[in-house]
């Protein structure tokens, strides 16, 4: 509980670990319209159709129905952040694991929920996986709307708030799958590349949701197929919107599956990547955040088989074809000694996608920028006091215009907090509600 008693017990101090532009104390209460940039509540083209059906039926998007955080320490986004990852405890899940191979040689793990129990469990437990051909799932024709999750950096289908919205999910009709990036959920990686905010993991994304369409057993028949990420997935999940609206258009091969999503909700996503690396500099944030994620995308690459993959791709001189193509040389062992996820996106994120710097990856990475490409209905979920993914860096003006995308902005939450008000160490209710609403709304007939 030191975690608690640092930052509650110094809670006057906050404001100076809080993100910029967000010292001014509490933030207001979700105030009646016109909202201003970084005030709680819905931003979106309130004309849009989309925006009227989904905030005449999703209640939790009201000013009355909207997010509150517990009483105390719920408006401090660091407690947040750090309770509910270290305390939050969420339903056992059964998963069946689906081995899709890529183009260049890797491996994705796509996990199907197949059984929810009872039992609580922390991060990281919870969760059993077995090889889908020990399981019946590939002899069920499936005919439910399917939802397909990915989760924050480095994280996958074992991680605490991904089994919680797949459990809900699935009592509200959903029939969920989860997508683990290259190296996570304990899936090995078989090709020297690992996953970015965008190249690479776009294509990964559309290729498992091909999968899906072209497979009874996972989507073949479903009415739709959407999707749910956290935190860099998604950035990753915003991005495959804007790229199927331009780049990769989703059109239907011989068999009539395509890689399309019809909807999509993404949470805590760093839409703006430049501002969130400077953000982690700060030295409380670089000190807490920085370190613990960059020890476990380290602790991934080593445990994935990736280390050894690229050892082997580069011995004798030998090099690793980029995503563009060129070639280039990982320095393992300097990767395996980093601390920060910019040092880690220095030495391979960026080079294993074709960057000159890892400057120009962020850049081109960044979500915001193309969120008025969207073509399907998009809920954008964050929260003002997130010290991953600062309030002050999100794209209200932006969201305004674009008929698609809707942003809903709490005041509190933290980075994948959003602690229940009445069981702030149990399942985050109040997201899983209006992520489910919102799918539901957006997907159904007009």
């Amino acid at each position: 509980m030191r975690w608690f008693v640092l930052l509650y017990g110094l809670r006057p101090l906050r404001e100076l670990f809080a993100p910029a532009g967000a010292r001014d104390g509490k933030r207001a209460p979700y105030a009646a319209l016109p909202l201003a940039d970084g005030a709680p509540g819905v931003y979106c083209d309130r004309s849009a159709p989309l925006a009227r059906r989904v905030l005449a039926g999703c209640p939790t998007l009201s000013p009355e129905g909207f997010y509150r955080p517990p009483a105390l320490w719920g408006s401090n986004g660091h407690a947040q952040t750090i309770l509910a990852s270290l305390f939050r405890r969420t339903r056992c899940v059964e998963y069946a694991r689906e081995l899709l191979p890529t183009p260049d040689g890797g491996t994705l793990a796509l996990d199907v929920l197949m059984a929810v129990r009872d039992e609580r469990s922390a991060k990281g437990t919870g969760s059993t996986v077995t090889p889908i051909g020990e399981t019946m799932a590939a002899s069920v024709r499936n005919t439910k709307p399917v939802l397909l999750l990915t989760s924050g950096l480095g994280g996958g289908s074992q991680d605490a708030y991904v089994r919680s919205m797949a459990a809900h999910a699935s009592e509200c009709g959903w029939h969920v799958l989860v997508l683990n990036m290259r190296g996570c959920g304990g899936s090995a990686v078989t090709s020297p590349r690992f996953f970015s905010a965008r190249h690479g993991s776009t294509d990964d994304v559309r290729l498992a949701v091909r999968h899906i369409r072209a497979s009874d057993h996972l989507g073949r028949v479903a009415p739709c197929v959407a999707a749910v990420a956290w935190s860099n997935g998604a950035t990753i999940v915003n991005n495959v919107l804007a790229e199927q609206a331009t780049s990769h258009p989703p059109n239907a091969d011989a068999d009539g599956a395509h890689h399309g999503l019809d909807a999509a909700a993404t949470l805590a996503s760093p839409l703006n990547m430049p501002a969130a690396d400077a953000n982690l500099a700060r030295p409380f944030h670089r000190h807490v955040y920085d370190r613990s994620i960059a020890r476990g995308l380290v602790a991934n690459f080593q445990t994935s088989g990736a280390a050894l993959v690229f050892n082997a791709a580069q011995d004798n001189g030998g090099c690793v074809r980029a995503w563009t193509g060129t070639k280039m040389r990982v320095d393992i062992a300097e990767l395996l000694a980093s601390t920060t996820i910019r040092r880690i996106d220095e030495l391979l994120t960026s080079r294993c996608f074709g960057f000159n710097s890892v400057d120009e990856y962020y850049a081109d990475a960044s979500s915001d920028q193309r969120l008025a490409d969207v073509r399907v209905p998009l809920l954008v979920m964050n929260a003002f006091d997130d010290p991953l993914a600062p309030g002050n860096s999100l794209p209200y003006e932006r969201v305004r215009r674009c008929e698609h995308v809707m942003l809903a902005l709490t005041a509190h939450g933290g980075h994948l907090g959003w602690c229940d008000e009445g069981a702030p160490f149990g399942a985050p209710r109040w997201v899983e509600q209006t992520v489910c609403d919102f799918l539901r709304v957006a997907t159904s007939p007009a």
